[in-house]
């Protein structure tokens, strides 16, 4: 009978202790949640950037230019794209000359295409269609 006793408060013992806090316990929980900066390889959210294309292909797009790209920087305006890839790739700006498509992903969802600036990031030909994704941009002052 002993050793049962002792084992049963050996087992719950601890358990009652850790369970409740004492009456005058002052203990607080804190978080701090950072906000998650914009990821170049995540599809944009806004339907206006991403329209009829898909936000899978557009992030394994992003993804593949972010891996097998060069570096690339462009200082200027994003342009409007005439029309949509037939890749469903969501690319709805175009830029330089030879007119690059800017994936739509996160870090351009929070830029504004009208603005003189210099985009950076990696581009890549797939398919006959040169991909830009930008990740990271600085407004140019005037």
């Amino acid at each position: 009978m002993r050793v049962a006793t002792a084992l049963l408060l050996g087992l719950a013992a601890p358990s009652i202790a850790l369970a409740c806090p004492g009456k005058g316990d002052t203990t607080t929980a804190s978080a701090h949640v950072d906000a998650a900066s914009p990821d170049a390889a995540s599809c944009a959210k806004k339907a206006a950037l991403v329209g009829s294309a898909c936000s899978y292909s557009t992030g394994m797009m992003a993804s593949r230019v972010l891996e097998q790209g060069k570096d690339f920087t462009y200082t200027g305006t994003l342009r409007k794209a005439d029309e949509p890839l037939a890749s469903k790739v969501a690319a709805p700006y175009t830029v330089g000359p030879d007119s690059i498509r800017v994936i739509a992903n996160e870090v351009v969802e929070t830029a504004s295409p009208d603005a003189r600036t210099t985009w950076t990031g990696k581009t890549l030909e797939v398919d006959g269609v040169r991909y830009f994704v930008v990740t990271g941009f600085e407004k140019v002052s005037v």
